[in-house]
This record gives structure tokens, sequence and C-alpha cells, in this order.
């Protein structure tokens, strides 16, 4: 049985809190908006990518954006991000476009639950 990864993982986010001090006290949301205004177009270049087949390009901005999901416990999105990282450094990219399919969607359901836990307004 597979194991059901969470959308979001706020535990992440109290790891990460550690790094905000009275000089900086909205570093984690500012660090947020930074990856919540990237990833769309991560997610749009990976795309990109896949069609012309550029499978190395591809395992590379998966890892990149896995990193960054993960550290902000946006955790189904880092899930699909290291499956499609293991596929683009195997030998086909057959299975690609679905998986890429389910990190967007997975993308869509966690971002309001980051802005939420931050208090980042659209």
């Amino acid at each position: 049985m597979e194991q059901q990864v969470l959308a979001m993982d706020v535990r992440q986010l109290e790891k990460l809190s550690v790094l905000q001090d009275e000089d900086a006290p909205n570093l984690v949301a500012d660090m947020a908006r930074g990856y919540l205004d990237r990833t769309p177009q991560r997610i749009q270049r990976m795309k990109e990518m896949l069609a012309a087949r550029s499978a190395s390009q591809l395992a590379s901005e998966s890892h990149g954006l896995a990193t960054s999901s993960g550290m902000f416990g946006m955790m189904r999105v880092r899930q699909h991000c290291k499956a499609l990282e293991n596929l683009a450094r195997g030998p086909s990219l057959d299975g690609a476009e679905a998986i890429l399919a389910q990190m967007e969607q997975a993308y869509a359901e966690a971002r309001p639950l980051l802005m939420t836990q931050l208090g980042i307004q659209e």
C-alpha cells in the first residue's frame, strides 16, 4: 500500500522559523513568497524541457524544485519532483507527463495551505 504523503507539513516551516529574529521577523514568509513566485515558471520550464526531451536538464530542475518544495513543507510536490528526477535520470521519459501533471496539481493544492500558514496575501 502506498503511503499517503501530506500536501503540507508545517513541521518544515517550524524548522525554518529558527532563521527568524527581531531583525528579520518575516524571513520565512519572504522566502516562501519567492518560492511561490518562481514555482509556476519552473513548472513551465520543466514542461518545455520535457517537450524538448532534455532529460538531464529536467532531472536538474526537478531536483532543485524538490529541494525547495521540501524546505517549505510541500511534501507531495517534493515527492513528485523526486519521482520525475529519478525518471529523467533513467533510460526513458515515458510517464513523465503524468508525473509533471501530478506535481502541478499537488502544487495547486498546497499553495493556499502554505500561504495561509505564513499569512501571505495574494
